[in-house]
């Protein structure tokens, strides 16, 4: 019965803590985020018409606190898998969602989103986007 109560307990912390969350909008510390660029294709050399576009794939660690403040995938998109941890998103001003391992998130251009490592150990993510070339002056 004890164990019952205290899984309640933590529930209903999650819970709260979720509806605050909500209510304020996520607040990451938008530093502390690790990337490791593991590969990067550059796309022009199989298709002309994208001289500049390159396709990443990165293992990124978010520590405890760390995440992404709100920013948009108009003209970055990507698609990456969780492989430990659990990782809050806030997408489209929707409420906040926690995705752990086994999840992929998709983030094309309609998305603009905020994330939050909201638990204890690091998030452990897989990426790969399309960067488009820098403008020229």
């Amino acid at each position: 019965m004890q164990r019952i109560r205290v899984i309640g307990l933590m529930l209903l912390g999650a819970l709260l803590g979720a509806g605050a969350v909500a209510a304020q909008g996520l607040q990451p510390v938008p530093t502390g985020q690790k990337g490791d660029r593991l590969a990067t294709i550059e796309l022009g050399k199989a298709y002309p018409v994208m001289k500049g576009y390159q396709l990443k794939f990165s293992r990124i660690i978010v520590p405890p606190g760390g995440g992404l403040t709100k920013h948009s995938h108009k003209e970055l998109p990507e698609v990456q898998i969780i492989i430990s941890g659990v990782l809050t998103d806030q997408r489209n001003g929707g409420p906040p969602h926690a995705f752990g391992p086994g999840s992929i998130l998709v983030n094309d251009a309609d998305v603009t989103h905020a994330t939050i490592n909201m638990g204890k150990v690091p998030v452990v993510l897989y990426s790969s986007n399309v960067s488009k070339p820098p403008a020229t002056p």
